[in-house]
C-alpha cells in the first residue's frame, strides 16, 4: 500500500482530537440541558388560579406541594431537538475544522515539500546551489539550513576529490611517461653501448623509485585511522629532537632553528607527531630564502607555531595546501623532491589527536602554522 502523507497523517490526528474535544463538550452540554429540563419539569406547583367566585380557594395543609413527575411532551420534544442539533453542530464543526486544518497544514508543509523535490533533483554537480530558507525560524527553517550546510560540504568534498585525482593522475603519470619514452629510445637504436644501458637502469630505478615513494606515502596517509599507542609527550623535548635532526639540512641551506618555550606535556602517538613537526620545519627550511630562519614555538595549551621567512602562501590558497598533491609552485615542489602529501599529512595526524592545525602570515613574511593539540 502506498505510504500515508505526514500531510494527511497530521490532518487525521488532529481531525481524531478536534472530534474528541467535541463529542466530550457535546455529551456535556446535553446532560447540562437535560438536568436543567429535569429541574424545570420538577419545579414546586401551587393551585394559584381563582375560582368562580374571583378568591384563590384554600388547600388543605394535609395536602401539601404539588410536583411534576414525568415530562411533558413539549420538553421530550425540546431535548430530541436539541439532541440532534448539537450532534448537527458537532459533525460541521469536525469537517470544518478537518478541510481548514488540511489546507493550514499543507501551507506549513510547503517548505519540506520544496525540500523534498530539490533532494529528489539534485546531482554532484549543482551542490553549490543553496535552497532558499523559509523566513520564519521554524523546525523546516532549521532544516533547510542543514540540508544547505550538508551540500556545501559535500561538494568542497567533491571538488576536494576531483582535484586529488587529478594531481594523483598527474604524479603518477610524469615518471611512467618517463620510462615509456626512454625504453621507446632504447628500442629504436641499434648497437647499444655499456654506458646507455647504465643510463637506462639509472632512470628507471629513479623512477621506480619514485612511484614506491609516492605509493608508500599513499598508503601511510590512508593507515592513519587505524589504532595507534597512546603515550605522555614531552613536547618541547619532542621539538629539541626534531630541530637537531634537521640541522644539517638548514646548514646545506644556510637557515637558523631555533626552539623557545616551557616544557609542556600531551597524549599522544610520538611516532607520529614528531613526523608533524619534521614535515612542517622541513617544508619551512626547504622554501626559505638563503640566510632565513626558522621559528619553533610552544605555548601553553599544547600550541606550537612554526614560523618561517620564506615567500608566504596566498590567502586564497591557504586551505587548499593540506589536500593531497596541492603544491603552491609545482616547479618548485619537484625539484624540491616529495609528492605533495607531507601537509596532508600533518592534518590528518593532528586532527586524529584531536586537534587542529592553521596557517597564516608570519610577522616577517613568510609562513605560520599553528598546531593546536587537546
Amino acid at each position: 500500500m502506498k505510504a500515508i502523507s505526514l500531510r494527511t497523517r497530521l490532518t487525521a490526528l488532529s481531525v481524531l482530537l478536534l472530534a474528541l474535544c467535541c463529542m466530550g463538550l457535546t455529551l456535556a452540554l446535553n446532560f447540562s440541558a437535560y438536568d436543567m429540563a429535569g429541574e424545570i419539569e420538577a419545579a414546586v406547583v401551587q393551585p394559584a388560579l381563582p375560582g368562580s367566585s374571583g378568591t384563590i380557594p384554600s388547600v388543605p395543609e394535609e395536602v401539601g406541594p404539588i410536583f411534576s413527575t414525568t415530562l411533558s411532551v413539549p420538553s421530550q420534544q425540546a431535548r430530541t431537538a436539541f439532541s440532534k442539533t448539537s450532534l448537527l453542530y458537532m459533525l460541521l464543526i469536525i469537517v470544518a475544522g478537518g478541510g481548514l486544518t488540511y489546507v493550514l497544514v499543507g501551507r506549513a508543509l510547503e517548505p519540506l515539500k520544496c525540500l523534498s523535490e530539490r533532494m529528489k533533483t539534485c546531482t554532484a554537480g549543482d551542490l553549490s546551489r543553496p535552497l532558499p530558507v523559509p523566513r520564519r525560524r521554524d523546525e523546516i527553517a532549521e532544516l533547510t539550513d542543514a540540508f544547505n550546510q550538508m551540500t556545501g560540504k559535500l561538494d568542497q568534498t567533491f571538488a576536494m576529490q576531483r582535484r586529488f585525482a587529478q594531481s594523483a593522475a598527474h604524479e603518477l603519470r610524469t615518471p611512467l611517461t618517463v620510462l615509456r619514452t626512454k625504453l621507446e629510445v632504447f628500442q629504436k637504436r641499434t648497437g647499444r653501448s655499456r654506458e646507455e644501458y647504465d643510463r637506462l637502469l639509472e632512470t628507471v630505478a629513479a623512477q621506480t623509485g619514485r612511484l614506491s615513494e609516492l605509493v608508500k606515502e599513499l598508503l601511510e596517509l590512508a593507515n592513519l585511522d587505524r589504532e595507534m599507542e597512546q603515550e605522555s609527550i614531552a613536547l618541547l623535548g619532542l621539538l629539541e629532537q626534531v630541530c637537531s635532526e634537521l640541522a644539517p639540512l638548514a646548514e646545506e641551506h644556510q637557515i637558523e632553528l631555533t626552539v623557545e618555550g616551557e616544557e609542556q606535556t600531551v597524549t599522544g602517538n610520538r611516532t607520529l607527531l614528531a613526523r608533524v613537526f619534521f614535515n612542517l620545519m622541513e617544508n619551512a627550511v626547504k622554501y626559505n630564502r638563503p640566510g632565513g630562519f626558522v621559528h619553533m614555538a610552544l605555548s601553553p595549551g599544547g600550541v606550537v607555531t612554526v614560523s618561517d621567512t620564506g615567500p608566504g602562501v596566498p590567502e586564497e590558497l591557504r586551505e587548499l595546501i593540506f589536500e593531497p598533491f596541492y603544491r603552491v609552485d609545482k616547479s618548485r615542489s619537484r625539484q624540491m623532491g616529495g609528492a605533495g602529501l607531507g601537509l596532508s599529512t600533518v592534518k590528518a595526524i593532528v586532527e586524529r589527536h584531536g586537534g587542529s592545525v592553521e596557517v597564516d602570515e608570519a610577522p616577517e613574511g613568510g609562513c605560520r602554522f599553528t598546531v593546536r593539540l587537546s
